[in-house]
């Protein structure tokens, strides 16, 4: 799939402005036959005949697409030979039963690298979380102790292997259920990335030394005579965490396709530049959520997107209580050249 490509800034803010020159005749009966997909981020509620109600719901409202948290806090809703199952039914199942018959588009919600909230918020650690699956900042600190979300490093074998077994065995068991990856990036707190696998197999390709705390890495003091230097300042350690999230985003999509797996494959995105996320260049992506979340309508145009208009991007929005209607937000983004939308924070309650 090719992505738009990036806009100039200057040429995003006059095309967000409508100014420079009016689209022909042609081109806005074109618009106009495009048809208007619209996906809803949920999470399952704790009783099937909730589940059930909302994705009704949420087909009442005119969402042609649910994206179904299904893969959350180190838990699978379905029953899996991989993953624990975070509720006391098999929401998947139901899902997949409810959506066919009312013709939803099914994709199963995957929080990729985030394994674990805080003991703050009072979620059950997963079985799945080893501490030495944890990613570490150039501080050698856990993204626990920075952000209170608990990631995962794409670096560790371990890991990879046990990601790239659910989607596998999504693909298998659900092969119309699309693939929706979240949380695929490091974060963003701060310059995170030094994993032990990841130094040591950077250490290996590049033959370049990166200075890690001695107390995370569990080896001798730096070598004086060794190529040592902050990670923040070798372009080839951005280069290679940008690899490692790229290379195990190909290797999920790859191991869905590979057991089956028919859906839609997307993923929620950062909106701005992330240069640790290289989702344009993720093969087998079929469609980029970037999320704006903006509280204001206006904010889409007076804030240029970073890339163009098509079919493959679909802008991510907030509806809240006291926000803006979700059709305002729909109308306003269908104008851009956005036909397709997908929307967080959406309940049946509100307008």
């Amino acid at each position: 799939m090719r992505f738009p490509a990036r806009r100039p800034v200057l040429l995003a803010l006059s095309a967000a402005l409508g100014l420079g020159s009016t689209p022909g005749a042609a081109q806005s009966a074109a618009q106009a036959t495009v048809a208007h997909r619209t996906a809803v981020w949920i999470r399952p509620p704790a009783s099937p005949q909730e589940l059930e109600g909302k994705l009704l719901a949420a087909k009442q409202a005119g969402f042609t697409e649910v994206l179904l948290e299904g893969f959350y806090h180190g838990r699978a809703i379905w029953k899996s030979g991989v993953a624990p199952m975070e509720l006391n039914y098999d929401a998947l199942a139901l899902a997949n039963t409810v959506a066919g018959r009312e013709g939803l588009g099914l994709n199963v919600w995957f929080e990729t690298l985030y394994w674990r909230p805080a003991s703050s918020f009072g979620i059950p650690v997963t079985p799945l979380w080893k501490d030495s699956y944890a990613t570490l900042s150039s501080k050698g600190q856990t993204s626990l102790e920075v952000s209170r979300l608990g990631f995962v490093d794409p670096a560790d074998p371990e890991v990879q292997d046990l990601l790239s077994r659910l989607t596998g065995e999504l693909g298998r068991l659900y092969p119309r259920v699309g693939l929706h990856l979240d949380y695929l990036r490091y974060p963003r707190e701060a310059d995170f990335g030094y994993h032990p696998a990841a130094v040591s197999a950077f250490r290996a390709q590049t033959g370049l030394e990166l200075r890690v705390p001695e107390s995370r890495e569990g080896g001798a003091p730096d070598d004086p005579g060794s190529r040592h230097a902050p990670g923040g300042t070798v372009p080839e350690w951005r280069t290679f965490r940008q690899a490692q999230i790229t290379g195990l985003a190909a290797r999920l999509i790859s191991s869905y396709r590979a057991a089956g797996g028919r859906g839609l494959v997307s993923a929620a995105v950062f909106r701005l530049n992330d240069p640790l996320q290289d989702w344009r260049n993720w093969p087998g992506l079929e469609v980029a959520m970037p999320m704006f979340y903006y509280p204001a309508p206006l904010l889409y145009r007076l804030v240029p997107f970073q890339f163009a208009p098509g079919e493959s991007v679909w802008p991510g929005i907030q509806v809240r209580a006291g926000g803006s209607p979700l059709a305002e937000q729909l109308a306003l983004l269908h104008s851009l050249g956005y036909p397709n939308v997908a929307v967080f924070g959406w309940t049946p309650e509100l307008p």
